[in-house]
């Protein structure tokens, strides 16, 4: 495990972590650049209301991508049942 130093959102961080130390810092800079965002479009915001408004906003992207993910599957899953009807049905 490696510790990995990170800056977000003005916060110096040292994330511990099995995962490649450049991609700790690719996630960092993600998280860095929607908190960004969602501070220009915001009023004054104070630095824990703006961590949680960037957690559920990446969790909502998160959870998107869920159901994507799930509704692809069951289209590959019925797509796949029909070729497989398709070829019993020609023997």
């Amino acid at each position: 495990m490696a510790n990995v130093s990170v800056q977000i959102l003005g916060q110096n961080l040292v994330v511990a972590s099995d995962a490649d130390a450049d991609w700790v810092r690719a996630l960092a800079r993600t998280v860095e650049e929607r908190g960004r965002a969602i501070r220009a479009r915001t009023r004054a915001i104070n630095a824990v209301d703006l961590a949680i408004l960037t957690a559920l906003n990446l969790a909502e992207d998160l959870e998107r991508l869920r159901i994507e993910h799930r509704e692809l599957l069951d289209q590959i899953d019925a797509l796949n049942k029909r070729l497989s009807e398709s070829f019993e049905g020609n023997e």
